[in-house]
């Protein structure tokens, strides 16, 4: 599963069944959290009229040519799920939470599925306007999700960590191989 667990931004239009999103909440919610003190909150945006509020607000693939960033009209997320962190809660060490949550997000997609993108460049502000968020919480992340329609295919990494598309539009995402990143065994 970890393996087929892929960044995609080109959805189809079938919508994902909101019990399917709620799931994926729940697998964050056992997520490890440091001291246990669980300070994530999330938003699901299912809604069509809101999806497409939401959809400007993030920014797409920051490697590839701009012409092939954004996923065309008919190819948008179905679904996304906001991140958020309550700092009335907790404010330290919430990004090892963030992580280890959202990867439970990402690889229970991939049980359903589903395919993700998880986007860090986004319009904070223009977020937490658009669904009234208190400013006690930090908006950290928006998972976009839907059934993939687009292919992304790991490539051996030779000198550059940039990923591209070929012609047929499947994206190519170098990866250093096991062997360059293990430091040593003892």
């Amino acid at each position: 599963m970890i393996f087929r667990r892929r960044t995609i931004r080109r959805f189809k239009q079938e919508p994902i069944k909101l019990e399917k999103l709620k799931k994926l909440i729940n697998f964050a919610r056992v997520a490890p959290m440091a001291r246990n003190i669980q300070a994530l909150e999330f938003i699901i945006v299912h809604n069509p009229e809101i999806r497409s509020k939401l959809f400007p607000l993030v920014n797409w693939a920051g490697s590839l040519p701009e012409d092939q960033r954004t996923p065309e009209k008919g190819r948008e997320p179905t679904a996304y799920i906001i991140v958020l962190v309550n700092t009335k809660i907790k404010s330290t060490y919430v990004d090892f939470d963030v992580g280890a949550a959202v990867e439970n997000i990402l690889l229970g997609a991939v049980h359903f599925e589903l395919s993700s993108c998880w986007m860090g460049s986004i319009n904070r502000e223009k977020i937490r306007r658009l669904f009234k968020i208190p400013e006690y919480y930090e908006i950290k992340h928006v998972i976009s999700l839907g059934y993939p329609d687009e292919e992304s295919i790991i490539e051996p990494y030779e000198d550059s960590f940039k990923y591209w598309k070929d012609e047929y539009g499947r994206l190519h995402v170098p990866k250093r191989s096991l062997e360059d990143i293990i430091f040593k065994v003892y």
